[in-house]
């Protein structure tokens, strides 16, 4: 277990503190994990029902805010947006209009610690708490603009494999891939978006107009992000409507292909048949040109309905 991390912030300016010099009427900023949020929460002035919110929440819960009278909290599914199947971290937060309290549920390599850290480190100087938690939610949405565009590289190369007929069934799993992929980025997006939302909306007063501010930028960048997303999203539709009709267009080639053999050969096999039917008196089979001029006369019907196919633009 690592010892939990107590900031103080007093006139702007972050310090950090040791343990006993945390009190609940201070400026607080910490990172906790679950039991030793159970050992602060007194002292951070944290009620009782935050608690039991946290020992009730669930693992496949959707990120989410709840606004109490003077305290909101939130959790956070953090996924990483340049490797969707990796694991994803979990963060609760506890805000109050002194105290922004961060607590680990799920961070196993350690990652949203050290990003916390990073962030205490880098605003050190004239900041507030509302600034404090903007950074670490921007730090959230960073790197969405590179990741959609490699999707939107990729998806021009599926476009141009289709457009230039190289394109088969198989794509068709490329393009489930692919929309998974947006799905799960955009359901991100748009929770962050929510909980940025909520927070400018500050029901229980806990920010003052400047804190609301950051949250209003935040949620612009995460509705630019999310308009993102939904553009790839309506690329990879176009992309599927076109793949559909170029396996038609070469399911209908196959098909023109197949009738024209059929028309030719169909008369040729009435001919067959005929001639065939084992009657006595056939005067056409005992006379000397009847073979060959029943080739030539193959030959002709051939030749006629290839001509007639040409002039009326079906081959």
């Amino acid at each position: 277990m690592q010892e939990p991390l107590f900031y103080h912030l007093n006139n702007a300016h972050l310090e950090e503190v040791a343990d006993e010099h945390v009190h609940s009427g201070d400026n607080i900023i910490c990172y906790l994990d679950q039991e030793q949020l159970k050992t602060w929460q007194a002292a951070l002035g944290i009620d009782e029902n935050v608690l039991l919110d946290l020992s009730n929440e669930k693992v496949v819960f959707r990120s989410s805010l709840d606004v109490y009278a003077d305290t909101s909290v939130g959790y956070i599914n953090i996924i990483n947006v340049d490797d969707l199947e990796s694991e994803m971290d979990r963060i609760m937060f506890i805000i109050k209009r002194n105290l922004l309290c961060m607590v680990s549920i799920e961070d196993r390599d350690n990652s949203e610690r050290l990003m916390f850290q990073k962030i205490i480190e880098q605003e050190k100087q004239k900041t507030n708490l509302a600034k404090i938690f903007y950074r670490y939610l921007e730090r959230l949405l960073k790197g969405g603009n590179s990741k959609l565009e490699v999707i939107e590289d990729k998806l021009l190369s599926l476009e141009d494999e289709v457009v230039h007929g190289r394109a088969d069934e198989g794509l068709n799993k490329v393009i489930y891939r692919y929309r998974r992929q947006l799905s799960l980025i955009r359901n991100y997006y748009e929770q962050l978006v929510d909980i940025a939302g909520e927070l400018e909306e500050n029901e229980n007063n806990v920010y003052d107009k400047k804190g609301r501010a950051y949250f209003r930028v935040l949620c612009d960048k995460g509705d630019r992000l999310v308009s993102g997303v939904r553009a790839l999203d309506e690329s990879l539709t176009s992309i599927r409507e076109m793949l559909d009709a170029s396996l038609n267009y070469n399911l209908n080639s196959i098909m023109k292909t197949f009738t024209l053999i059929t028309a030719v050969f169909l008369p040729l096999t009435l001919i067959v048949g005929w001639f065939g039917m084992n009657f006595k008196h056939m005067p056409e089979l005992e006379w000397r040109y009847a073979y060959p001029l029943l080739i030539v006369v193959c030959v002709l019907i051939v030749l006629g309905i290839l001509i007639y196919f040409k002039k009326r633009k079906w081959m």
